[in-house]
């Protein structure tokens, strides 16, 4: 039985998926991390991982394989992944071409995506993407964010991972998603 809201919107997303065509995207999914392993990636990372990011991990670090991704077009990263697209996801949103996370060139126009001011900082981790659109939780906050290459950057998605994965999960139940082809044998597309 699920014990946490994260548990409950894991468990509510995959019977959806699998009672509509979409079971490759559960049986992708990775069985979850040890804590020791979570622990070193912390230490890889610099700084604490969010307590649900690390629940997440426990459940599934990430995917055994890439493309036929669970969330939504996104692959789901674990552990290691999180710290190979660290680098991408820094060098593209914290120190080069946007440069927006550490110091934005115009603070007042991330208090208008939502973006708080302990947020502006480089302790993120991208816990989902695929290319260069990211899913992304700041250390500090756990807020979640996406990222992507258009205007803004970076846009507020929910408060936490576990508020993010029951939206999704109630978005799935209420009709808003269709299984299409693509991305590996199919993915999430949300109605427009």
């Amino acid at each position: 039985m699920a014990d946490t809201d994260l548990e409950v919107a894991l468990l509510r997303a995959k019977m959806w998926m699998r009672s509509n065509g979409a079971e490759v995207l559960v049986d992708n999914l990775a069985p979850g991390a040890p804590a020791t392993m979570i622990s070193a990636v912390e230490r890889r990372f610099g700084f604490p991982v969010p307590a649900e990011l690390r629940a997440l991990w426990s459940l599934h670090d990430g995917q055994k394989e890439e493309q036929n991704g669970f969330v939504e077009f996104r692959d789901l990263f674990g552990t290691e992944l999180a710290l190979v697209e660290h680098d991408n996801m820094r060098e593209r949103y914290i120190d080069g071409d946007y440069g927006v996370l550490a110091a934005p060139v115009h603070p007042e126009e991330w208090s208008e995506v939502g973006l708080r001011p302990e947020e502006i900082s480089d302790r993120w981790i991208a816990f989902a993407g695929r290319d260069s659109d990211y899913l992304l939780v700041n250390a500090d906050t756990g807020r979640v964010f996406s990222a992507t290459k258009d205007v803004p950057p970076l846009t507020l998605e929910s408060e936490s991972i576990a508020a993010w994965f029951l939206a999704y999960a109630d978005a799935m139940t209420a009709g808003e998603y269709d299984v299409e082809e693509g991305f590996g044998d199919c993915y999430l597309s949300k109605d427009d």
